[in-house]
């Protein structure tokens, strides 16, 4: 046999080697990508872990814990949050329109941070039952319940609030008014009578008489109740229900309120 047919399967061989050797070689090249890609997958994974529980031990750790939305369930909050705010220690509303001789804020600045919200909430073509329902929403969802707040007067509250996040029934019946107010929404403000603890709220008026309007959450021990413009009627039958002065107030201090029901319950 000649050498030069002896050498041709030695060629085969070696390229047939060299054809392994290149299947061998992608081989371990697509497991490190592999290995590298779950690697990277279980890093993402962990931080987002990670990320989860940090927010979980804040929302634990915090007294008002995550809302519900009003737009989905009636209002209610969980029952670690205590039924009705700690008495106030000072404080109360003040006259219409009146700031802290102290306030860390100007003019300017607090229509400037109710503007930004309402830019959020509210847009073209809204009727004002609408944007006050949109306001109802906001307040009620984006302020945590704490059992207490600056009540020096009520334009520090709000801005607190709306800055913070934070603060009581007094909180959100402030920062209430503020963005309905500056959308024109005739509101004014109504406190409890009677009773250990102090309670505040809305009245507001859309166009169609004047309704009750608490933004503010509630136990979930007490009954279910939408209080987005609730009539006297509603309030009574919710306050007869909770088995306490919920919604008890002095109606001669306040304009003659709407009989027709515009929230079911």
């Amino acid at each position: 046999m000649s050498r030069e047919r002896m050498a041709e399967p030695a060629l085969e061989d070696m390229a047939q080697l060299r054809r392994v050797n290149r299947v061998r070689r992608a081989r371990r090249r697509r497991r490190v990508r592999g290995l590298l890609l779950a690697v990277l997958l279980m890093t993402a994974l962990a931080l987002y872990a990670g990320y989860r529980t940090t927010q979980w031990a804040a929302a634990r750790s915090t007294p008002g814990q995550e809302k519900q939305s009003s737009q989905t369930q009636p209002l209610h909050t969980p029952a670690s949050i205590p039924a009705e705010p700690a008495p106030a220690a000072s404080g109360g509303d003040d006259d219409e329109g009146s700031f802290a001789k102290d306030q860390p804020f100007t003019d300017e600045e607090f229509e400037e941070l109710t503007a930004d919200v309402l830019d959020e909430i509210v847009w073209d073509g809204m009727t004002r039952l609408e944007q006050a329902r949109a306001v109802f929403d906001y307040v009620h969802d984006h302020i945590i319940y704490t059992g207490h707040s600056d009540k020096s007067d009520w334009k520090t509250g709000a801005y607190t609030g709306l800055t913070t996040g934070k603060g009581d029934c007094f909180t959100y019946y402030a920062v209430s008014r503020a963005l309905l107010t500056a959308l024109g929404i005739d509101n004014l403000a109504v406190e409890r009578v009677g009773g250990e603890t102090r309670h505040f709220w809305n009245l507001v008026n859309c166009g169609d008489g004047w309704y009750h309007f608490d933004a503010c959450p509630r136990s979930s021990k007490l009954p279910p109740f939408l209080s987005f413009m609730f009539t006297d009627r509603q309030a009574a039958d919710f306050t007869a229900e909770a088995g306490r002065n919920y919604y008890d107030f002095d109606g001669s201090l306040l304009p003659e309120r709407a009989t027709e029901t515009v929230t079911e319950n």
